[in-house]
């Protein structure tokens, strides 16, 4: 997005959490900036919301991006569990699109990307209630992109597969169990090697960019071949 010229708001729960993304974008010569911010919490979202738009004055771009997968079989899961997959990967998700939209459909322009997932769109064992918020998120793209698009607010999602992002390092660095898991993900994977972050971003910069100005309603799977 900075490479393409975007001021990038990077939002962050802890204060200082994506230090480390701003000062890649500045160190390369792009604008960025760091907001903390819950979206689970709907002060939060307001309060980001009025921050970035008195720097910046509009929100022509949001990238959907948070989230959080807890594995298991859901016989075993407790109610705390989903209560908080459902909370960052949905209800945020709406919570942070609801408060950006009005701005977009003054202004008669938006692009918004919702980083969803190909487990939303196909069986995945252990992992049912993480499907069920990103399956969710899948059809909110659809059905919000067609309510918006007289006002010509782009609504796309993207649908990755097994990406290895630095939580994916974390949790299989944790156990031999997690990391047999994920090398049985890897082998399955007809691309051979997993996602990578730039893949995604790539797409996302794409997506929200003049050139994928006829784009929306669109969930893309990017998984290696994975979803056949």
């Amino acid at each position: 997005m900075a490479k393409r010229g975007a001021n990038v708001v990077v939002v962050e729960r802890e204060q200082g959490g994506g230090s480390d993304v701003v000062s890649h974008i500045k160190g390369a010569g792009g604008k960025a900036t760091e907001i903390k911010a819950d979206i689970t919490k709907k002060g939060d979202v307001i309060s980001l919301v009025d921050s970035v738009l008195e720097m910046h004055g509009k929100i022509d771009i949001l990238v959907n991006n948070a989230g959080m997968s807890i594995i298991g079989d859901f016989i075993d899961m407790e109610q705390r569990h989903w209560d908080k997959m459902i909370g960052v990967n949905l209800t945020g998700l709406l919570s942070l699109t609801r408060a950006v939209l009005p701005h977009m459909i003054e202004i008669k322009r938006g692009k918004i990307v919702n980083i969803a997932s190909n487990v939303g769109l196909r069986a995945v064992l252990r992992q049912a209630v993480y499907s069920a918020t990103k399956g969710a998120v899948v059809a909110f793209t659809r059905s919000l992109a067609a309510e918006v698009a007289r006002y010509h607010v782009n609504v796309n999602a993207i649908c990755p597969g097994f990406t290895m992002t630095p939580g994916i390092e974390n949790y299989i660095k944790a156990s031999q169990a997690n990391a047999d898991y994920f090398k049985k993900i890897t082998e399955s994977i007809p691309w051979g090697r997993p996602g990578r972050p730039q893949d995604i971003g790539n797409l996302a910069a794409f997506l929200a960019s003049d050139e994928s100005e006829y784009v929306t309603g669109q969930n893309i799977i990017i998984d290696g071949m994975v979803s056949m």
